[in-house]
């Protein structure tokens, strides 16, 4: 029955007897002017370098990458792997709204009128400026204009500066990190880059699982409940809520967000700008340089 409704809705829509409702907020002209002024997105040089300094400050924190689909998700639409869903909305209000110390908060805000890093294009981590300023519309009462990191630091560094990226991956697996994501990526892989410990999640609505997922972390945490954790989480957009209920536990953890670069990694050619990085194959010499 609710499928049916949704396709009347539709048909209506189309022939235009039904308007939708714009659930988009905007911006004042006023509110533009200014936003465009203040923001300044970190390299990813920056980002990764104050990643390392507050892990190995040992301090709490967590890189949050919130992409188009998390801001789908709070104002009630679907992503690509999920469905959007009431409570998971609030929950990702919350990630999205949280504030705390060494909170790397990344959005997808690379586009002419916010700059990005060169080499960035259409379909490689570049938005378009009507789309970076309707994502801005959604989320700018949530963000440190001050401390705006980019979303796509190892991706981007993966492909334009892969001697960065696999000095960043060293120093992430020298912590010896708990990992939790797809249940499907190859185990050797996940050896390589983190560790042993692999907390498993469906390839998709992983949400439908995240209470189960919270709990065997917690488990995973407790055992070494004094001393300062990390955390790789690979889960699509339920990750950063996942990385928000970690946080608000008060745990001594950094929640690292891994990003699609594992895809590529695990021979997933799940993403446009894989495609346009060379594929899966030239990424996959990060995982040779780290040998060497």
């Amino acid at each position: 029955m609710v499928l049916v409704k949704r396709i009347i809705k539709r048909l209506l829509v189309f022939f235009g007897i039904y308007k939708a409702k714009n659930i988009w907020p905007t911006l004042s002209e006023k509110k533009k002017k200014f936003l465009i002024e203040k923001i300044k997105i970190k390299s990813s040089i920056e980002t990764l370098s104050d990643i390392q300094n507050t892990i190995s400050n040992k301090q709490i924190g967590a890189y949050m990458r919130f992409g188009d689909g998390d801001i789908f998700l709070m104002i009630g639409k679907d992503d690509i792997l999920h469905r959007f869903d009431k409570k998971m909305a609030k929950e990702m209000r919350q990630a999205i709204s949280l504030r705390a110390s060494n909170i790397h908060k990344a959005f997808p805000l690379h586009s002419n009128q916010f700059g990005y890093e060169k080499g960035m294009t259409k379909n490689m981590h570049l938005v378009s400026d009507k789309d970076a300023l309707k994502f801005l519309a959604a989320t700018y009462t949530f963000i440190d204009l001050k401390n705006i990191y980019t979303p796509v630091a190892l991706h981007y560094l993966s492909t334009f500066n892969q001697e960065a990226c696999v000095q960043f991956l060293l120093f992430l697996r020298s912590t010896n990190p708990i990992f939790v994501g797809n249940k499907n990526l190859d185990p050797e892989l996940l050896r390589k880059l983190f560790s042993e410990t692999h907390i498993k999640t469906p390839a998709g609505n992983s949400y439908l699982e995240i209470d189960r997922i919270e709990k065997e972390l917690i488990q995973e945490l407790d055992k070494k409940k004094n001393e300062f954790q990390v955390i790789v989480v690979a889960m699509g957009c339920p990750g950063r809520i996942l990385q928000k209920r970690i946080l608000k536990k008060g745990y001594r953890v950094y929640l690292f967000d891994f990003g699609s670069l594992l895809d590529a990694l695990n021979n997933d050619n799940t993403r446009l700008w894989i495609d346009l990085a060379g594929g899966t194959e030239n990424l996959k010499n990060i995982l040779n340089k780290m040998d060497n």
